[in-house]
């Protein structure tokens, strides 16, 4: 079996998947004359991040933010959908399923039929942006991100903003998920969703197209069952914090390099909504193309596509593949308890 031996409606969420997966933009929900100026602060804030005399600070402030909310805000959003519930309402209509994987027997049709709406998340991730912008103000920001501690106040606020928008990030993709047979609770399913959520946060060509090639593994590894048991579970445990937190403070950096606060409460809900959104969509297409992969023995290798040089600039991208394997790497090689993941800078988002 493979794409070729797919029937026409299969065939044509396959490639529609892959088109979402890789498009070059999405809708751009903040108006163009809001953008603009955003950007003429986002440009100063961002370029003079690492000059900042609290850049120190700065760090320590993201890493004590993120310290922890993995369990508090992220995983509790990803798994406020119970698989029971989703078995009882998909068995109304197909008696054979009892467990949640048993929707994966089923075809992608029916799968799409019984998939919930993730308006509300979208609606609710900007009403909180609204909340977190007003409690940091442009004049604060302003006057104070090159002054000191202020700086460290607002910057905190930021990165609760963003685990805020994380976590409804997070439910989002466990409702695509579940609609699809496959349980977020489990720690590698955990892991893919974080994988998911990087796609989402990728904002060029390039680096949707690194955050696929990173899924694409991870997928290929997952399959692999004689290896992917081997596994320890503190290694994926490991890997999950150390990816969610790293995302939190690219997404984090990234708000502020946009200038976010400043732009205030109508800037800061469209991009938190867009955010989701587009989570949500990008979810759709990364967990049907999975099932199809599953269906018609497909290698996920098929997901990949080589990044036009030409067309954007390189963009860091949290790899989840990358920090399974740097995990390994510590337990094997014995790094020091110094020994960390990479860190991501990054530069202004061009397509909010």
């Amino acid at each position: 079996m493979g794409i070729e031996e797919m029937g026409s409606y299969d065939r044509a969420a396959w490639d529609a998947c892959m088109k979402t997966a890789y498009e070059a933009r999405e809708r751009r929900l903040v108006p163009a004359r809001v953008r603009a100026v955003a950007g003429k602060v986002g440009d100063s804030v961002s370029s003079t991040y690492q000059k900042l005399p609290i850049h120190d600070q700065a760090n320590w402030v993201l890493e004590k933010a993120f310290d922890g909310a993995l369990a508090v805000t992220f995983r509790p959003a990803l798994r406020t959908v119970k698989p029971e519930s989703v078995v009882r309402r998909v068995a109304k209509r197909h008696p054979s399923v009892q467990v949640l994987s048993d929707i994966r027997s089923l075809n992608l049709e029916q799968c799409d039929h019984l998939r919930k709406s993730g308006l509300g998340l979208t609606v609710a991730s900007a009403a909180e942006g609204a909340a977190s912008s007003l409690a940091v103000t442009g004049a604060e920001v302003a006057t104070t991100v090159s002054a000191g501690t202020t700086a460290g106040v607002a910057i905190g606020a930021i990165a609760a903003d963003t685990a805020a928008t994380m976590a409804a990030m997070g439910r989002s993709i466990g409702v695509v998920a579940s609609a699809y047979g496959y349980d977020v609770r489990q720690p590698e399913e955990e892991l893919f969703a974080l994988g998911v959520m990087s796609l989402a946060s990728a904002s060029t060509v390039g680096g949707k197209t690194t955050a696929m090639a990173s899924l694409s593994k991870l997928t290929q590894q997952m399959m692999r069952q004689a290896t992917w048991s081997q596994l320890q579970q503190n290694l994926l445990v490991n890997a999950i914090d150390q990816v969610y937190k790293s995302l939190g403070f690219k997404l984090t950096k990234k708000k502020l390099g946009q200038a976010v606060p400043v732009a205030g409460a109508v800037l800061n809900a469209s991009v938190n909504a867009g955010l989701v959104h587009q989570t949500f969509r990008r979810a759709e297409a990364v967990y049907r193309l999975r099932f199809l992969s599953e269906k018609y023995g497909i290698d996920p290798a098929e997901w990949r596509r080589d990044a036009p040089t030409d067309l954007d600039a390189s963009e860091d991208v949290v790899q989840v593949d990358e920090a399974l394997e740097w995990q390994e790497k510590k337990v094997h090689h014995s790094m020091p308890p110094g020994g960390a993941f990479p860190s991501v800078e990054v530069a202004a988002d061009p397509e909010i």
